[in-house]
């Protein structure tokens, strides 16, 4: 036996079909348009929703990062980046990967304390979320990255670019920076914490200015190989 409130949900759908009946086409388009449009609209913002997620998810999911440079000292312009950013891709990745190189430019502007804390909790968040690979700094910077733990040691790096290239090891190997590295409380070790490209090769033909510049690698990258053949070229 059906319940009173399915008996009143029939007959009230009997009732706007009889209604609904007895109008033309015009009527029809008016009268549901004035009774029902906010459930109409709603439900369009929810297929909206689904097939913007869908579309995110399935058809057209966002690239991953190849590689993600936070280039945070020197003068450099747009078309320096693009250039870059073309040799970079071109090296890296497959044209059949959803990937892409990435270089964000972060100037660190000393006289301004707001930016300085901006920049430096940027910083933070994104070394903690693993999605810095590179670091590009001034002396200065070199060495306020790795007091603050956001560089690694590249030594591992190195050997394995002596077993790829020794040519370019060995130019690579003139150009180290050494830094206090902590390695426990109280326990600092002179490790190789940034590389100096300065005289790199590829970033000459790019048209880079001549400044004194150095590569750091995040302690959080997940992208080891990558950064390998990033600095390769660099010296290539």
């Amino acid at each position: 036996m059906e319940t009173p409130v399915s008996a009143s949900f029939k007959e009230k759908l009997r009732i706007e079909a009889a209604k609904l009946r007895e109008m033309t086409f015009k009527e029809k388009m008016e009268y549901i348009w004035e009774y029902y449009r906010y459930l109409i609209i709603g439900v369009l913002i929810v297929l909206f929703i689904i097939g913007s997620l869908l579309n995110t998810w399935l058809v057209n999911p966002p690239a991953d990062a190849a590689l993600f440079i936070s280039w945070n000292a020197g003068f450099v312009t747009e078309e320096q980046f693009d250039s870059l950013n073309g040799v970079l891709k071109e090296l890296l990745i497959n044209e059949k990967e959803n990937k892409e190189i990435i270089i964000s430019y972060i100037p660190v502007n000393d006289t301004d304390p707001t930016l300085v804390m901006a920049g430096l909790q940027r910083t933070v968040a994104m070394v903690a979320a693993g999605s810095i690979d590179i670091f590009i700094l001034d002396a200065q910077l070199l060495e306020h990255n790795t007091n603050s733990g956001f560089l690694r040691p590249l030594e591992s790096i190195l050997e394995e670019i002596q077993a790829i290239n020794h040519t370019v090891y060995a130019t690579i190997k003139e150009n180290v920076s050494y830094e206090l590295y902590k390695i426990e409380d109280d326990v600092f070790s002179q490790r190789i914490m940034g590389i100096k490209i300065k005289d790199s090769p590829l970033l000459s033909e790019l048209g880079f200015y001549e400044q004194e510049l150095y590569l750091g690698v995040s302690i959080t990258t997940g992208n080891e190989e990558n950064v390998t053949k990033t600095l390769i070229a660099l010296f290539d």
